[in-house]
């Protein structure tokens, strides 16, 4: 079980790069100067050798050189022990997200009509950044986004030409995997299976690359989203969570 999750560990690390990235006695460092907490957190993969609490305050100190409060990413191969110590130091437990999986079949393609591009247009860097972001932030989205290894794909979808997108996604096609990332709908649009097309064609276009199995992550409090998901095969792999420090 463990060298499963791990494979999944490394493959997001992969699929979604951080600005900077480095490996400390088991522990993966990752920095990107904003965006997700995926991408600016501290990873735990393997067993410590060094004491817990001198590490935790290495990292403490590694994104503090960095101008960021330190995030942990737990997953089940962090450090027994780990979240007990982070609590005692008033780090509190956020997010509790699943990471899913599904085998992709043969199923076809939906009906629906995606625009699917290998390069991420500047309407769907504004809907997938915020459209208030700085152009700074979304530029240097663009660069953390490309600079994935693998087949990456960015669907989006619009009711009228010349709006912004009211629906995105993005995917990487790599080792055998898709990984879905970035979906979002419009309100306005949530309840017309505008998910499950999204979904279903891109792991469908993966299934034409090579890829054998999906996979997403989705917080465990959203229950539309996992509803969907599970309709569409997904189970759980995994969990994981953030220990953040409480300002």
């Amino acid at each position: 079980m463990s060298e499963a999750i791990r494979e999944l560990e490394e493959l997001s690390f992969r699929t979604l790069p951080a600005r900077e990235q480095e490996r400390y006695d088991g522990w993966v460092l990752r920095w990107s100067g904003g965006g997700s907490r995926r991408g600016n957190s501290v990873n735990p993969m393997a067993s410590s050798s060094q004491p817990l609490d001198e590490k935790v305050a290495n990292c403490e100190e590694w994104f503090a050189r960095r101008g960021e409060s330190c995030v942990f990413r737990l997953t089940p191969l962090a450090d027994q022990g780990l979240a007990a110590l982070l609590d005692s130091k008033g780090y509190r437990k956020t997010s509790p997200t699943d990471v899913m999986t599904v085998e992709i079949g043969d199923g076809g393609r939906t009906g629906a009509v995606f625009d699917v591009a290998d390069v991420p247009s500047a309407a769907w860097l504004s809907r997938a950044a915020g459209e208030v972001a700085p152009d700074e932030a979304i530029q240097r989205l663009r660069s953390q986004l490309m600079s994935a290894p693998g087949h990456k794909r960015f669907m989006s979808w619009q009711e009228t030409v010349g709006e912004l997108p009211q629906a995105i996604a993005q995917s990487v096609d790599l080792d055998h995997y898709t990984t879905i990332y970035n979906m979002w709908v419009a309100e306005g649009f949530r309840r017309r299976n505008m998910g499950s097309a999204i979904v279903e064609t891109l792991l469908a276009i993966g299934a034409d690359a090579g890829s054998i199995q999906g996979v997403l992550m989705v917080t465990q409090d959203n229950v539309p989203a996992q509803n969907l998901y599970r309709k569409l095969g997904f189970d759980p792999a995994y969990e994981y969570f953030y220990m953040e420090p409480q300002l």
